[in-house]
């Protein structure tokens, strides 16, 4: 899987905090010690121990290895970490363009910005896509009966889905089944831009 690291942590701060008692709270309730969660998960306990303190931001496979060793699914694990009490007023979010978490591949080829609610990440997932000629970003499946929608502004792309392949260019929209391993790469010249969003709770008609 292409490798993404996050390049803007000021949305992501409030966040982390929650998340760090969240990964604590559920390894004290399944009566697991670092070191137990540590060999459980892969995840190094002397990092476990910085997320527990809110001192690391975990990277998304970090979290994905922590969420899978205790038993629940990243998205319940945000969920949880993002519970805040209600608010009475019309504007639900005002989120400013430092504030959107940015995640880039190690080869520098792919962007990501999380456009999406950390609120609704259960149902739908929704990023701002951007790829250098032959950026690629590989993901693994979501959950059964997910669609991933990938609507290309500017550029070339590829998706290849479970040995299928399927090309868009600007002002189409590719939507598939995210429940399999899926490939996006930009086979065009120039850079790509698209909007990419995960439907993850909807039934797929066979």
């Amino acid at each position: 899987m292409t490798k993404l690291k996050r390049t803007n942590d000021a949305a992501c701060d409030a966040i982390g905090a929650q998340f760090g008692s969240t990964i604590s709270r559920l390894r004290q309730a399944g009566d697991l010690s670092l070191g137990e969660l540590s060999e459980q998960s892969g995840v190094a306990k002397s990092l476990i121990s910085k997320i527990e303190k809110n001192e690391s931001n975990p990277t998304l496979a970090t979290i994905t290895r922590l969420s899978v060793a205790l038993g629940t699914t990243v998205e319940a694990v945000l969920s949880a970490a993002n519970d805040a009490p209600e608010d009475t007023s019309a504007l639900v979010e005002h989120a400013r363009k430092k504030d959107i978490p940015k995640l880039t591949s190690d080869d520098g080829l792919v962007t990501l910005q999380i456009l999406g609610s950390i609120d609704t990440v259960e149902f739908v997932q929704w990023y701002d896509f951007t790829a250098l000629p032959g950026g690629v970003l590989e993901s693994s499946p979501h959950p059964e009966g997910s669609v991933e929608n990938l609507s290309i502004i500017s550029g070339h792309l590829a998706v290849e889905v479970d040995g299928e392949r399927f090309e868009g260019a600007a002002g189409e929209t590719l939507r598939y089944r995210a429940d399999r391993p899926h490939k996006i790469t930009n086979i065009g010249q120039g850079k790509a831009h698209a909007t990419m969003v995960n439907i993850l709770a909807r039934l797929v008609r066979s």
